[in-house]
């Protein structure tokens, strides 16, 4: 390619057309189920080590036979939890703390009903099926003509990080997906399904915001938002019955530890996801780590809650809306909950398929779709926290794209999409 054009080749990105995206996303699904097959080969098979497969979901499994026994309220109890981890290992061992609220407690209660190996792999496999079904129904309510990119879908590398870690991204992502899915529709119906993200709060932060927005712009959209307050409300009320006033009185207990394990750094900061821990990666003091994180949540939730009001997007636009402010907001975000961002990059990529790409757009989207394969090496070796900053660029689009809905230029080409 000649010097020249090939600024050229990265702004517009021509290129990367659907054939082209479905040869590199079947490449990298081939790619990913080989290595999930030597995984298991290697560590379940051949050598088997002292640990269980499934990573985080020791912790789940754990909850769940402390709850089975009849004591839910130790599952914030590090050490009756550690005992529970213990009796899956077959030697020493990292502990794996359950800080998740009772409201979780309850997806988690059944789990220990199967055999950790059949449980595990339930979980992995039937969260994930799920997760992709209601993705792909939504992305064909985005784009009713035209392919779906399912292989795409199936390739994005967050997906295998979720299931390499056993945890729960594909949950979050079959809840937000499934509640935007149907908002124009069923409202109220969509409000009952979101109200369940009380299960993982810190991902919730913009649904009031953008809700609230909305609501205030197309008064319909109540419907959706008391619903949600009042799904939310009816699982914790739930989840008292099940767990008790102890139960509650030991998670916000343990939660004074889990903030310490933030600000610590006592989870892998490679992990990490956020600004604050982006910040602190780089030798921010607390202060500034959680000064910077605030402003820039305050400014992401005002933002989505007035594109909410000002342009009142659809259903669907609203959910990448959520999602691309969410990620930003919250100090606590780790690899695996990069999943929820398949949401807004399939909306990108569907509504540049269809009314055409700005430049740099494809390129930055590919980059932010490879992203979570290269971001703990980034993070660990270079010291690059990069996932704000990418992050930042989808919002950016989004806002953009949910702007322009009514007013693309004619001068913008119509091109495949680039993960068909």
């Amino acid at each position: 390619m000649p010097a020249a054009r090939f600024p050229d080749a990265l702004r517009r990105a021509d290129w990367l057309n659907g054939e082209r995206g479905r040869v590199y996303s079947l490449m990298g699904l081939v790619a990913f189920l080989l290595m999930a097959l030597w995984f298991w080969l290697r560590f379940a098979v051949l050598a088997p080590g002292p640990d269980p497969l499934g990573g985080d979901f020791t912790s789940f499994y754990a909850a769940s036979k402390l709850a089975l026994s009849g004591h839910p309220a130790d599952a914030w109890n590090l050490a009756a939890h550690a005992l529970a981890e213990d009796s899956l290992f077959r030697g020493p061992h990292d502990y794996l703390t359950f800080f998740y609220p009772p409201a979780y407690l309850l997806l988690c209660w059944p789990l220990a009903l199967l055999p950790y190996g059949w449980a595990a792999l339930g979980w992995m496999t039937g969260t994930a099926a799920l997760a992709l079904g209601l993705l792909r129904a939504f992305f064909r309510r985005v784009r009713p003509e035209g392919p779906m990119p399912l292989v795409a879908i199936l390739a994005f590398p967050a997906l295998w990080i979720n299931i390499g870690c056993g945890q729960n991204g594909a949950v979050t992502l079959a809840i937000l997906t499934g509640g935007f899915l149907m908002m124009d529709r069923r409202p109220i119906v969509a409000g009952l399904i979101l109200g369940l993200m009380v299960i993982k709060p810190q991902l919730s932060l913009a649904l009031p915001f953008v809700l609230g927005g909305a609501a205030l712009a197309e008064p319909k959209r109540w419907r959706t938002f008391f619903a949600t307050g009042f799904s939310a409300l009816a699982v914790c009320g739930v989840a008292w019955l099940a767990v008790g006033t102890a139960g509650y009185a030991a998670f916000f207990a343990n939660s004074a530890y889990a903030r310490e394990v933030l600000n610590q750094g006592l989870v892998d900061p490679a992990l990490m996801q956020s600004l604050y821990a982006g910040l602190r990666m780089l030798g921010a003091s607390m202060t500034t780590a959680y000064v910077a994180q605030g402003v820039l949540s305050l400014t992401m939730l005002g933002l989505a809650g007035w594109t909410a009001f000002r342009y009142r997007p659809t259903g669907l636009a609203l959910g990448a809306l959520t999602i691309s402010a969410t990620v930003l907001a919250t100090p606590f975000l780790l690899d695996y909950d990069l999943l929820v961002t398949a949401l807004p990059l399939g909306w990108l990529v569907l509504t540049g398929a269809k009314d055409g790409f700005r430049n740099w757009e494809k390129l930055c989207l590919l980059l932010v779709f490879l992203f979570p394969l290269a971001a703990r090496k980034l993070a660990l070796v270079a010291h690059l926290p990069m996932a704000p900053l990418l992050l930042l660029i989808v919002f950016a689009f989004v806002i953009r794209r949910i702007r322009t809905a009514e007013t693309v230029p004619a001068a913008l080409p119509a091109a495949s999409a680039c993960a068909a």
